[in-house]
């Protein structure tokens, strides 16, 4: 099973790393007095659109003079663009915990709904890797089971439902289990999968420092600093 997991893990890591952010995230807030109304998404898909007020604290996914808007995460879970010139850099503040509670959510209402043709990741786990319930198996992976952890990293799919799959087994699987379940998972893996990992989420968005502060059991688990 370890050598499947870490085939997989192996084939995420080379497709994230050519697209990896250039510069660290960073805190940030509006420039000026007027507040920005911003359409975006839920870190979990759906559209949404927030208004940011002065003063309110947000996170820069990537700090970047080539472009013209820059990518932001709010506390609320909506993530979208911003013209970099009404933003505000705050580099001296720690980084924000990243909203994913729309993800877990959505885990746990699809587990009791159809699969349909358009939900790529669950529809491809089913018909070309037996796995009848994908967001059952999810949320038993959140929740510390380690079968379930390990079936989930060891789908090998293609196209859209293999992109899918290798986003939600990382970051967003990190945030709806918690650092104690996470870490636990983590525990039970090979060192060699654990380094993959590793590399992951130093070479991803919101990468290594992100971790150190906001999940320390995992954090241990995967670096030696």
């Amino acid at each position: 099973m370890n050598r499947k997991l870490n085939h997989a893990l192996a084939s995420v890591l080379l497709m994230y790393s050519a697209t990896a952010w250039s510069q660290e995230a960073a805190m940030a807030t509006i420039e000026g007095e007027d507040g920005y109304t911003m359409s975006g998404e839920t870190e979990c898909g759906g559209k949404a659109t927030a208004t940011i007020k002065p003063g309110e604290r947000f996170i820069i996914g990537e700090i970047s003079d080539d472009e013209k808007d820059w990518e932001v995460y709010l506390k609320s879970g909506i993530s979208g663009t911003i013209p970099r010139n009404r933003i505000r850099v705050l580099p001296d503040e720690p980084l924000a915990k990243l909203n994913f509670d729309s993800c877990k959510k959505k885990w746990r209402k699809l587990q009791s709904k159809p699969i349909k043709k358009t939900d790529y990741v669950a529809y491809s786990a089913k018909k070309y890797h037996g796995v009848a319930n994908y967001y059952k198996i999810l949320v038993q992976a959140s929740e510390g089971d380690a079968k379930a952890f390990e079936q989930l990293c060891s789908l090998l799919m293609d196209g859209e439902a293999g992109e899918g799959n290798d986003f939600i087994i990382h970051w967003p699987l990190l945030h709806v289990a918690g650092d104690d379940n996470f870490a636990k998972l983590l525990a039970g893996q090979s060192p060699e999968f654990r380094e993959r990992y590793a590399a992951f989420f130093s070479e991803t968005f919101p990468r290594k420092p992100y971790i150190k502060l906001n999940f320390p059991k995992t954090y241990a688990l995967l670096y030696r600093d």
